[in-house]
C-alpha cells in the first residue's frame, strides 16, 4: 500500500466485518457508533486514540484498544501507522462537531 489513506473491509465474519487501514500522518474526524464496539490492533506505526472526556490512549505495534459503544472518540496517526479494525458490520458512523 502506497497510498497515504485508505480504509477497506477485508472480510466479514458473522455479524462483524474485519477492516483494514492506512493512514499517514493524519487526524480521523470525532465520531461515534451508537450500537457497536470498535477494537483497534496495530499492526505498524503509532495510533493515538483521543476519547471525549477520558485520557487518550498511545498504541504501538502489536497493541489494541476497544472503544466501547457511543464513545465519541478520533484517531490520530503518527507517521504511517497500519491497523486492523473489528466491528459490526452495520456500525452506523455519526460524525461530531468540534469536541474540545
Amino acid at each position: 500500500m502506497t497510498e497515504a489513506y485508505t480504509n477497506f473491509v477485508l472480510d466479514n465474519v458473522n455479524n462483524h466485518c474485519l477492516r483494514f487501514a492506512v493512514m499517514e500522518e493524519r487526524t480521523f474526524p470525532w465520531h461515534s457508533h451508537p450500537d457497536s464496539d470498535e477494537l483497534f490492533i496495530v499492526l505498524e506505526g503509532k495510533l493515538i486514540i483521543e476519547l471525549r472526556d477520558e485520557p487518550s490512549v498511545t498504541l504501538g505495534r502489536g497493541d489494541f484498544y476497544k472503544v466501547k459503544a457511543g464513545q465519541i472518540h478520533r484517531t490520530i496517526a503518527i507517521g504511517r501507522t497500519v491497523n486492523l479494525c473489528l466491528e459490526a458490520t452495520a456500525a452506523e458512523t455519526i460524525f461530531s462537531d468540534h469536541v474540545s
